[in-house]
């Protein structure tokens, strides 16, 4: 009885996902896919950054169908990639990954991250191919090629850094070698998530036409990360006061659970959807929300992969960066300053103090009506001016109505 041993299924030592299912022997069965290539990715920090990686995964499994994909990752990220069906196996740094990276022999290795334990993992890959960055043995990194170089020296190099206009994901497909367009990264939140989430809206707000998500999340690097909690407060009333019966869900990670309770206090057109989800809630949660606003954070590459659009507001970190997929609006203050990548702001009024709550009403809201899950597109764009915003057409889903307050678009 044959065991097919190349097959993209096969687990060695115990049953694949295939004879689970149906039972039938691995010689009979009509899922067999021959493996020519493996190819493996190593992307480790942020989890939002892992998570707006698994954009690559398409056009390589379209240069690269007979492949199996292994993905190198930390274990708080892990959750994000399982399930994903364009990757085949996770390992994560904290458990046994050496032992495979010795022992296995690869086709293709993509290490995108200049950081040195991507770099030294990649170094030991035995790979036919390399592209991103390897290490150098001395506790530096090697460049693999012209953009991987280009990205290094933005790394290192806060003003290079801020005159970038180029997306993540632009980065990311010429580091890699891939053709564009850029693909929209990619999770599935599981249907018990969607239906707990479901009942945070439609328990809290029954009858409610519009649901909203907002993420507070922004993470402990950057002070000026997150939006401030009166804009916060004053946007939810315009929202409520436009769509009366509105559902807002208030969400964020451990971090902002003072944060979120202050906002709680502070308006009661809020739902309180909790601090302490698992990845699946959480995504989910923005999943079944018309639109979702957020910090430049796991949030924002959430809606992304969900197709939820969003409305993000970005302070020290780069607004450029952000894929937009047609969906989404990027919005930053007017400020020379705007990309500084400080930790802490010198100045007494910030950059999330001069992003006000009626600054992104006009992105949200305009002048255009609101009918909850209809799939019109977005209106024409406003000429840019003091405040930047992303805008590119969309295409079906749960639309976002109104002019921004001013445009970044596909060109810049």
């Amino acid at each position: 009885m044959k065991i097919h041993t190349d097959c993209r299924h096969y687990r060695a030592s115990v049953p694949c996902s295939c004879h689970k299912r149906t039972g039938t022997p691995c010689c009979d069965c009509g899922e067999y896919a021959p493996v020519d290539e493996r190819i493996l990715i190593v992307k480790l920090d942020a989890m939002g950054d892992v998570l707006r990686t698994t954009a690559c995964l398409e056009p390589l499994k379209h240069l690269h169908q007979r492949s199996h994909v292994t993905w190198i990752t930390r274990a708080n990220a892990a959750p994000l990639l399982a399930g994903n069906p364009l990757v085949d196996r996770i390992l994560a740094v904290e458990s046994n990954y050496l032992e495979f990276l010795h022992a296995e022999e690869i086709d293709l290795a993509l290490g995108p991250d200049a950081d040195p334990l991507s770099a030294a993992i990649m170094l030991l890959a035995q790979a036919r191919e390399k592209r991103g960055f390897v290490s150098d043995r001395r506790g530096g990194v090697v460049p693999l090629n012209a953009a991987a170089e280009s990205w290094w020296r933005m790394g290192v190099n806060d003003a290079l850094k801020k005159q970038n206009r180029r997306t993540y994901g632009e980065w990311l497909y010429d580091i890699c070698e891939l053709p564009p367009p850029i693909a929209r990264p990619w999770f599935q939140p599981s249907d018990t998530a969607l239906r707990t989430a479901a009942r945070v809206f439609g328990g809290s707000a029954a009858g409610a036409g519009l649901r909203v998500c907002f993420n507070t999340g922004a993470g402990p690097r950057w002070e000026e990360k997150r939006w401030k909690l009166r804009h916060y407060a004053e946007l939810a009333d315009l929202v409520c006061d436009r769509w009366p019966g509105a559902a807002i869900a208030l969400v964020g990670g451990p971090g902002e659970k003072a944060f979120n309770a202050a906002l709680l206090a502070s308006n009661a057109g809020f739902v309180d959807a909790g601090t302490d989800n698992s990845l699946d809630t959480f995504a989910a949660l923005i999943a079944c929300a018309d639109w979702c606003l957020t910090p430049d954070s796991l949030g924002y590459h959430v809606a992304c992969a969900v197709g939820t659009p969003a409305v993000c507001v970005v302070g020290p970190t780069s607004s450029w960066e952000l894929d937009c997929y047609g969906t989404n609006r990027v919005l930053h203050a007017g400020l020379e300053c705007i990309g500084c990548y400080l930790a802490k702001c010198p100045l007494t009024t910030t950059c999330m103090d001069a992003l006000t709550a009626r600054h992104v009403w006009m992105a949200v809201d305009g002048s255009t009506a609101y009918t909850p899950g209809h799939g019109a597109s977005l209106p024409t764009p406003a000429t840019p001016s003091a405040t930047a915003a992303a805008v590119r057409p969309r295409s079906p889903h749960r639309p976002i109505g109104g002019p921004p307050v001013a445009v970044r678009d596909a060109a810049g």
